[in-house]
């Protein structure tokens, strides 16, 4: 019983490390400018106009940067949108050209893209929250980075069930 035991075990680990290779480690050339330019651009943020703070009341304080994290997060659904269309072309055009699916290809190309996406846009949303803590309040900002929070683990299982549809 020991020895089927031990032997069920060194053939898990060995899958599993087959598949920590071939998703993580092993290396493919994954260059493409156009997915790369969508996941490493950098947001142009248009933070409300602090000069104006007196001016406003803290109803239209909040509204202008609700719209600064709005525009925020349709750009970053945009570019997300165009990395997924780029996978489905990409994927589309191997199969009809007969060419070989590498599963591990995809994931660490497009895996890759949407981890520099994600990065560039936590940046974005950095720039608005810190502003948005300075200027409204901390109790507010917690609101609106939790808003955020929420909002990525929508993408995520989103982009999830979209992959599983696709692939």
């Amino acid at each position: 019983m020991k020895k089927i035991l031990l032997l069920f075990m060194v053939v898990v680990i060995a899958i599993g490390g087959y598949f920590t290779y071939v998703f993580f480690i092993q290396s493919h050339d994954t260059v493409d400018e156009e997915v790369d330019q969508l996941a490493d651009e950098a947001y142009e943020i248009i933070l409300p106009d602090n000069s104006a703070e007196g001016k406003m009341n803290p109803a239209e304080q909040i509204a202008s940067y609700e719209t600064s994290y709005e525009q925020l997060i349709n750009e970053a659904e945009r570019r997300m949108d165009e990395i997924v269309t780029e996978a489905q072309k990409e994927y589309v055009t191997k199969k009809q050209n007969g060419e070989d699916i590498s599963f591990s290809y995809f994931f660490s190309k497009y895996n890759s893209a949407a981890d520099r996406l994600e990065a560039s846009t936590d940046e974005g949303f950095q720039t608005i929250h810190e502003s948005f803590k300075e200027h409204i309040g901390a109790e507010k900002a917690t609101d609106l980075k939790e808003e955020y929070r929420q909002k990525k683990k929508q993408w995520r299982a989103n982009l999830l069930a979209e992959v599983k549809e696709s692939f």
